[in-house]
């Protein structure tokens, strides 16, 4: 092992020692996972086309599936593990399920695994490096797994698997850190361009740019990709409460809104930031409006700490909100969980939920107000539960003009 993977290995004991533990306590022996999300929290790799494969025993050490032509980048990511290649990507390679079927057998005969945890009922998943086309381990591939290890019982790890993520370890807090300063970057491309004339695409273009240019390689950073979303005008940002903007080629006018939805992934950990800004001055109405968003922002952030019930926290934002007349301007939720994913589900920020605040989840807080005659105004920052407090992971100016 080099000493990079033996640093890593050292820092990342701590989630190693929890997922084995877990593991231990669940009388399972060994876990077998394929969604991307999995693989990088149990062995530091984030999968470049969603085809790794990690087995990751109770006892000794784990061993990750890959096809030969990705050995290299595999190698400078992943932790304390053993690698297995196999020939792939060639016109005259064996077929892939059946290279995979075979490192099963072979690690099944060297062990005596009785139970294996498989991810039987995701349905969500977090990109691959390719984002492009994402791999869902199916029924068949859960057939594979079985028939490669037809000794052992099968059981589905999917509650298993979303109790270790919801908290972060240290190594993981930093590495979602660094996706959040990235988006930074995003940020500042995004408050320089905003004018009338530009238009939605052009604004997400240069953002994408900006993060992807200059955030590979920022702190070590090796794979770093930009999502950006941006609504324009009145009736583009009205709409902005959705988990989702349309980009437009519209182009923004003297005095109107756009909102920037941005998810950044670096190295497999995402950040989930929004920020609006306006074309020229802002109205004194529209400073206003901005004004309650961010004080409905720093309540439910100042009400974050380990224990909390989720829904005080929304309750904080909403009631900021409602006091200034615009309870029904509010139509989403307060926040979710990131960082292994774009949109986790745990913990929900949302009227009702009894969800407790673990120490070391990362939340997302985004109060929003959508109006007809204004548009849309939303911040949203990832947050740290820490027992000295609640952490804004790269604050960023939350300036309207």
């Amino acid at each position: 092992m080099n000493s990079l993977r033996e640093a890593n290995t050292r820092t990342n004991a701590e989630r190693l020692e929890i997922a084995r533990n877990a593991l231990v306590s669940a009388r399972i022996d060994a876990l077998m996972c394929r969604l991307p999300e999995n693989v990088l929290m149990l062995s530091g790799h984030w999968p470049l086309c969603g085809d790794a494969v990690l087995v990751f025993p109770a006892e000794g050490n784990m061993v990750c599936i890959v096809p030969e032509t990705q050995v290299e980048e595999v190698s400078a990511e992943i932790w304390d593990a053993q690698i297995l290649a196999y020939a792939h990507g060639r016109h005259d390679s064996p077929d892939q399920e059946r290279e995979i079927e075979r490192c099963l057998i072979d690690l099944a005969n060297k062990n005596s695994w009785k139970t294996i945890g498989y991810e039987g009922t995701f349905e969500g998943i977090a990109a691959p490096g390719n984002v492009a086309e994402p791999r869902v381990p199916s029924k068949r591939f859960e057939q594979l797994l079985k028939s490669a290890t037809s000794k052992a019982t099968f059981i589905d790890a999917q509650e298993l698997l979303d109790l270790l993520r919801k908290t972060k370890t240290a190594w993981e807090i930093e590495k979602i850190r660094l996706a959040n300063e990235i988006a930074n970057i995003g940020f500042e491309v995004f408050f320089e361009m905003v004018d009338a004339g530009r238009s939605a695409i052009e604004l997400a273009a240069a953002v994408e740019q900006a993060i992807m240019v200059k955030g590979t390689g920022y702190k070590k950073a090796r794979r770093v990709r930009a999502f950006a979303q941006v609504a324009v005008g009145k009736d583009e940002t009205l709409a902005g409460w959705r988990p989702f903007e349309v980009t437009t080629n519209r182009k923004l006018q003297k005095g109107e809104l756009a909102i920037l939805e941005l998810a950044v992934v670096a190295d497999g950990y995402w950040a989930d930031r929004t920020r609006v800004r306006v074309a020229g001055s802002a109205s004194p109405e529209l400073q206003r409006l901005s004004d309650i968003v961010k004080q409905a922002q720093d309540a439910a952030i100042s009400a974050i700490y380990p224990g909390v019930c989720a829904s005080k926290i929304d309750k904080q934002a909403r009631g900021i909100i409602s006091k200034n007349g615009l309870e029904n301007e509010f139509v989403h939720i307060t926040g979710h969980g990131v960082g292994f994913r774009y949109h986790e589900g745990y913990p929900i920020l949302a009227p009702g939920s009894s969800q407790a605040l673990l120490p070391n989840a990362i939340v997302t807080v985004e109060p929003g107000v959508y109006l007809p005659d204004f548009g849309g105004i939303r911040i949203e920052d990832d947050i740290v539960v820490t027992s000295e407090g609640p952490e804004i992971l790269a604050p960023f100016s939350r300036q309207l003009s």
